[in-house]
């Protein structure tokens, strides 16, 4: 018998009528190298489970709609939720209220933004390439004001996994500081959350939470790209009340 799902509330000061929540793998009808609550279709695991899987969410949470999911590239492309069933885009927004959003992730750091005031919501899926490719910046362009926006990371490969080589490094054309660490001759350590914060904060996002929950580290709960290969997605969404 599958255990019953879980999910994880982001702990950040989004206003009451902003809701979110992080998935985890437990539960769910997947199996093999996807057990158990595994939300991609893309990934090679038996099309019903994932069907199946997405029902279970939309009942758990009570969902009047089914999220949008997005067609992940690894670019810069943001899309406003609308009658496009599988935008090919990394990141998404919309000011309907009960109209989820879903970022799929198994390592990539995913972020939630949100406008004070609880009439914004936005998502992106931000890895490297993302971020280098300025995803966070097309998402906060979109949802403008960015003084007044608040974000959330959620879990992702942490440094203490994330070893890249320097064309990755090079691809960023910033002071990144304390986001990479050399550790061996053409290998850093790379900190994903810390250039998403330098990020938000050079567009003015400075009220920030999260971070620090390593995907790699927590098999129990997270699908790991760089970890398992042949893997799960876990979702984190946003939608308003």
């Amino acid at each position: 018998m599958n255990s019953p799902l879980a999910f994880i509330m982001p702990d950040w000061s989004a206003p009451s009528n902003v809701c979110s929540v992080v998935t985890v793998r437990r539960g769910g009808k997947s199996l093999g190298p996807f057990a158990g609550f595994n939300l991609a279709t893309h990934v090679g695991d038996d099309a019903q489970n994932v069907v199946a899987n997405r029902k279970l969410l939309i009942n758990e949470l009570q969902l009047q709609q089914e999220p949008v999911w997005l067609d992940q590239m690894h670019g810069n492309r943001v899309v406003e939720a609308g009658s496009q069933l599988l935008p090919k885009a990394d990141g998404i927004f919309t000011t309907q209220s009960k109209h989820p959003v879903a970022i799929l992730v198994a390592d990539c750091v995913p972020i939630l933004l949100c406008d004070k005031e609880g009439t914004r919501i936005g998502a992106v899926h931000a890895g490297w390439k993302g971020l280098a490719g300025g995803v966070i910046n097309s998402l906060v362009k979109k949802l403008g004001y960015s003084r007044e926006l608040i974000a959330w990371l959620g879990p992702a490969i942490g440094p203490c996994h994330y070893e890249v080589g320097s064309d990755v490094i090079d691809a960023f054309g910033f002071d990144s500081g304390l986001a990479v660490k050399k550790v061996k001759k053409s290998k850093w350590k790379m900190d994903m959350w810390e250039i998403a914060r330098h990020q938000l904060k050079q567009v003015h996002v400075n009220e920030i939470y999260g971070g620090g929950v390593c995907t790699y580290c927590r098999g129990e709960d997270f699908f790991s790209y760089r970890r398992d290969g042949v893997t799960g997605r876990n979702a984190v969404i946003i939608w308003l009340n």
